[in-house]
């Protein structure tokens, strides 16, 4: 049975924000009016657009005379005889948090009168225009539209055959550059009588229509926890055909049933991309026409639908390849440093401070011998790059490390290793000591005696924060800020963090479930006023005070990698039987306070703390249909739950998730077990019968966009550059 339901009749007219707000009138779709439904008299806009298109909607209240409540197309309370299948559904969808709202894959956003909108799910709703309408009937009598193998079940009978029970009748769905359609023959409320749909276009019952497939976009209640249908999204259905009904028995009305058999999953099956293969050949002919620079220049291949943009790390690094040097600006625990290590391990590292030595980057000059001391950093760059000889030339005497460096620069011009020198905090330290690597950053010269060349390999990045998100920071001097070749100010995101960072370095699960339960259900938003669970601006801390009067916690990365920490260390005393006898709820709610604000703490405890099963009691089979995930959260939870799983657990682990999730978790559950673990990688490879190199690898990317969203460029995003390119050149 699916969680689809109607509210009940005091829902509508109590204290729900939705009706508060909006109002309980609702439109009704054009799919809707041509199965029969009901729809008040409406009139044309300025704007050209019919308005007052409502309809009456049923409600699981009953009248106490064998009939059920409505709200009619005046918003007002009535009742309907349950037999009538003119009645419009407006449906309800319970949700336990906020994070396990199901949205497709689009941005969840806050309308202007506060309310969430999301989309979920797509369904058959507006009358396409007239010329669109000749284009299609034409392309389906030629035989030239294509089906999709989507449809969507009616009934077939006529909207006032009151007697006769429910006979499913589907409507097929074709594709037609890049959108999908149903056509239908109308069987309207209206008996013949001419009526118009949202097109402006008037039609009689009998009339072939084409209705385009729409998002289906629904409204939140945050407080009550409920999500309703904008609109009337289907009609023609009788509520029960028994005519005979009570409240108590909603579940086993017709209505209901339709609902559990047909609609939920008609909702769900188009929310996979359609294939546009036939719009990227149009597309690719017309751009053999006439050609871009860029078109012209670039020998990839691939569609340009299927290209994807570079994540921030995969533009840094091409910078740096490409021996450019970069500043990265932003707020502090977003992953400045912490990426440009992960790329370079053996980078040099130096923490510039406002009470650091000069000599640290300009080096010293010995006053008794007058010789020049270059410092340590410069060293340690040229001792990497001399070869065995020049390293003991420099350790007998280390004024040989001029000319050595001289040497070590002209060999260096054909090598393809970058070595990496990372001045972090630059924008936090005084123009007195960010002008000390002034000529480092231009020319990558020590200036010590003579001025000690570095290598020709060498790169220099630095990091700072912008003064909104540090009281000490400094303005960069201007000639300075010139001498970076690019200047990339950073912000947070969420997608990046999880295939770059939190999946490599093993972030605790409940983590990484939490934070991907929450980026799914906002559509992968990556705006600021969505993340808040992952990253929140300082002021916004301000905002939220505690109970000590004391300015709120806000989220960032460096924090969810703190609560890992502590996961980690909590689990293994627990283990280890240290906490016996003690409340270990109150232990780790505690602790994961201390982190977070206390809204965001207890959502993350009942996500963390969600019922889910071991990889043991999942290859035993010890688990019943109690125990299997109910929701979005619950699946992200089972999913991570299981990452635990050895290699002789995870292909029963990967059935299970198959089974009772859905492929996407599938997906991610590979990437995240199989780690940087070579030999793991192959028992994920050969579990799917795919040998992920060279062209397949971009098959999975390519093929995975189109049916997973982007989990085939999460994938390729997790390999490592090094791997990739190895893999580029065995291809």
């Amino acid at each position: 049975m699916s969680n689809f339901t109607f509210l009940t009749e005091e829902q509508c007219y109590s204290d729900l924000d939705i009706f508060k707000k909006r109002g309980t009138k609702a439109a009704i779709t054009d799919f809707s009016i041509l199965l029969g439904g009901y729809v008040s008299n409406y009139h044309i806009g300025n704007d050209g657009s019919l308005e007052g298109r409502t309809g009456f909607y049923w409600t699981k209240s009953d009248d106490k005379d064998n009939d059920a409540r409505v709200i009619n197309d005046s918003g007002m309370r009535s009742w309907r005889r349950v037999y009538l299948r003119c009645g419009g559904a407006r449906l309800a969808l319970p949700f336990t948090s906020i994070g396990s709202i199901p949205t497709n894959v689009v941005s969840r956003k806050r309308a202007r009168d506060g309310i969430y909108e999301v989309e979920y799910g797509y369904y058959p709703q507006k009358a396409v225009p007239k010329d669109m309408q000749i284009k299609l009937e034409q392309a389906f009598k030629s035989g030239r539209l294509s089906k999709t193998g989507n449809g969507y079940t009616t009934d077939s009978k006529k909207y006032d055959a009151y007697s006769e029970k429910f006979e499913p009748k589907i409507h097929e769905e074709y594709q037609y550059n890049g959108k999908r359609y149903v056509r239908v023959k109308a069987n309207s409320y209206f008996d013949g009588k001419e009526f118009q749909l949202s097109n402006g276009e008037y039609y009689r019952d009998g009339n072939n229509v084409w209705v385009e497939v729409q998002p289906v976009k629904w409204l939140v209640d945050e407080k009550a926890k409920i999500m309703i249908t904008e609109k009337l999204i289907f009609s023609g259905v009788q509520f029960n055909n028994s005519r005979n009904y009570h409240t108590g028995d909603f579940d086993k009305t017709d209505i209901k049933r339709f609902m559990d058999e047909y609609f939920s999953k008609d909702l769900e099956q188009s929310m996979k991309p359609i294939n546009l293969s036939e719009v990227q050949k149009e597309k690719i002919e017309k751009a053999k026409t006439r050609q871009t620079r860029l078109q012209k220049l670039n020998p990839d291949d691939t569609a340009p639908s299927t290209r994807v943009n570079m994540t921030d790390t995969e533009i840094i690094h091409n910078w740096i390849e490409s021996g450019e040097s970069v500043l990265l600006r932003g707020p502090s625990g977003i992953g400045k440093t912490e990426r440009i290590k992960m790329l370079y391990p053996d980078l040099i590292y130096i923490k510039l401070t406002n009470n650091m030595f000069p000599e640290k980057v300009v080096g010293s000059v010995n006053l008794q011998t007058g010789e020049s001391i270059p410092p340590d950093f410069a060293k340690t760059v040229i001792m990497q790059e001399a070869t065995e000889e020049e390293r003991k030339s420099i350790e007998e005497n280390i004024q040989n490390i001029y000319d050595i460096a001289d040497t070590v620069y002209e060999r260096s011009k054909n090598s393809r290793k970058k070595v990496v020198i990372l001045l972090d905090e630059l924008l936090n330290v005084k123009p007195a000591v960010q002008s000390l690597v002034y000529t480092l950053v231009l020319n990558r010269i020590v200036e010590i005696g003579k001025g000690l060349k570095l290598p020709d390999n060498v790169v220099v990045v630095a990091t700072g924060n912008q003064k909104k998100y540090s009281v000490v920071a400094e303005d960069l001097a201007e000639p300075l800020e010139k001498r970076f070749d690019h200047i990339l100010d950073m912000e947070p995101k969420v997608g990046e963090w999880i295939t770059e960072y939190a999946i490599p370095e093993k972030i605790h699960p409940a983590v990484i479930g939490y934070i991907l339960s929450k980026y799914n259900s906002s559509g992968k938003s990556e705006n600021k006023e969505d993340i808040g669970y992952f990253y929140e601006e300082p002021e916004v801390g301000e905002e939220h005070l505690d109970t000590n009067g004391c300015k709120g916690k806000t989220n960032d990365p460096r924090g969810w990698t703190s609560i890992s920490n502590t996961l980690y260390n909590f689990e293994r005393n627990l283990e280890a039987g240290k906490y016996k006898g003690k409340n270990v709820e109150d232990i780790i709610q505690r602790s994961i306070e201390t982190k977070l604000r206390m809204e965001w703490a207890s959502e993350f405890f009942d996500f963390y703390n969600l019922p889910t099963l071991t990889p043991e009691e999942v290859v035993k089979g010890r688990y019943t249909q109690a125990d299997l995930p109910k929701d979005i959260s619950e699946r992200f939870a089972y999913m991570t739950a299981l990452i635990t799983a050895n290699e002789e657990q995870v292909e029963a682990c990967r059935e299970f998730i198959k089974k009772h999730c859905e492929p996407e978790y599938l997906s991610i559950y590979d990437i995240y077990w199989a780690g940087n673990d070579e030999r793991k990688m192959e028992k994920i490879s050969e579990l799917q019968e795919i040998d992920f190199t060279g062209k397949e690898i971009k098959a999975f990317a390519r093929d995975g966009l189109e049916k997973y969203a982007d989990i085939g460029q999460m994938y390729r995003n997790y390999l490592s550059r090094e791997a990739r390119d190895k893999e580029e050149e065995r291809s």
